[in-house]
């Protein structure tokens, strides 16, 4: 596997757990917040807006940038709350039990069993036109990586390592992972190593999907 530059490492070792001192500190700037929101509308409602007014444009430009932060920082909780009851649906499987499974089922069991599970935040964008991308997950940093699912018989080449590093550039992606129940030829491997690219075959997803 590349070295990898980005806060995407192996997801086993990705393990996401936010510490409760962040929930607190959002709760203590949402409190601010609402606090600050409630002078400026109170010192507005008395001698009304005043943009020329220094301390009128600083309290207003303070309260946009800052609801907006804590707006996105809820809706980042909320969407790892959610992706943290999904998980549960997929129990660890045998190699075996992975290849009985329908493509559809193999990309879900990957974004809930793997990455949702590990701490990101996934978008199963199947059954769409992807553009060869079937996952999009993202890290606790905002960081986005694409994921390509691969159901195979056979051995996964090249070809299609090449095709998913220009998908990986074309989404603005920092990293890509390519699944496989199956296994990568060596000039696959070859070919990833030194890129942002993690390939994980058959053998190592069995291991991810029991690790704890």
């Amino acid at each position: 596997m590349a070295q990898s530059i980005f806060a995407f490492e192996q997801p086993v070792l990705r393990k996401f757990q936010r510490p409760r001192l962040n929930r607190w500190l959002l709760l203590f700037a949402t409190a601010t917040w609402v606090t600050l929101y409630a002078a400026m509308g109170r010192r507005f409602w008395i001698r009304g807006i005043h943009l020329s007014d220094s301390l009128d444009s600083s309290l207003l430009l303070v309260c946009v940038v800052l609801g907006a932060a804590i707006a996105l920082a809820w809706r980042s909780v909320w969407q790892q709350w959610q992706n943290n009851l999904q998980p549960g649906q997929w129990p660890p499987l045998s190699l075996e039990q992975i290849r009985g499974l329908t493509p559809s089922q193999f990309e879900a069991y990957v974004a809930y069993r793997i990455f949702a599970r590990h701490g990101y935040a996934v978008d199963n964008v199947r059954d769409v036109k992807d553009g060869g991308v079937d996952i999009l997950v993202t890290d606790g940093f905002g960081q986005q990586a694409v994921v390509q699912c691969k159901r195979y018989r056979g051995t996964v080449g090249e070809p299609i390592v090449r095709d998913l590093y220009g998908t990986m550039i074309h989404q603005g992606a920092v990293y890509a992972y390519l699944v496989t129940n199956s296994n990568f030829s060596e000039e696959a491997r070859q070919w990833a190593a030194g890129k942002p690219i993690e390939l994980i075959d058959g053998r190592r997803l069995v291991q991810l999907s029991q690790a704890e």
